[in-house]
């Protein structure tokens, strides 16, 4: 009996080991899809943001766009270097992911730049799901909290965008 008892402990203890190490490694993974996906669309978004800065026509437009530009690009700096430590690959090109927009914008000029502009901000910023998962599932702690910074500032940008948008469409 005792034997029995201690085979058991034993296979508990083995299964609960396994089922940790399997939590951890779906974690880390959690830390390298957030870093993948997060590195190159934090990239795009500076080219848009920066040619938006350049064309927008509204003085208020145009210095939005350029604060907006700078925190991005601090943004793209902390997660690259995040990657970096965590010994994530990331691809960070930023043509692939902005060219479309950035035709789009091209064709538009005066108030509609701006307008267009503060629409695609808006969408990008509403959706905050990738970073809402890094900060649920994530294992990195300074990982997460960059997460958690990322999703406070963007509601911040959704915020100036929706009120630059009201103030134009008046």
């Amino acid at each position: 009996m005792r034997m029995f008892i201690t085979v058991a402990l034993s296979s508990l203890a083995l299964a609960s080991t396994a089922s940790v190490r399997a939590q951890e490694k779906q974690k880390a993974e959690a830390d390298t899809d957030f870093l993948t996906k997060v590195v190159p669309a934090i990239a795009a978004s500076v080219k848009i943001i920066e040619y938006s800065a350049k064309n927008a026509s509204d003085e208020k437009v145009k210095d939005f766009a350029e604060r907006v530009a700078k925190q991005h690009k601090e943004s793209f700096k902390i997660a690259s270097e995040h990657a970096k430590r965590l010994k994530i690959e990331v691809v960070a090109d930023a043509e692939k992911g902005s060219n479309e927009t950035i035709d789009k914008l091209s064709k538009l000029n005066g108030i509609d730049v701006d307008v267009a502009f503060l629409k695609w901000i808006s969408q990008i910023h509403e959706d905050t799901s990738l970073f809402d998962n890094e900060v649920k599932n994530g294992s990195d702690a300074d990982l997460k909290t960059y997460a958690k910074n990322s999703i406070t500032s963007g509601n911040e940008h959704l915020k100036e965008a929706r009120e630059h948008l009201a103030r134009l469409k008046k």
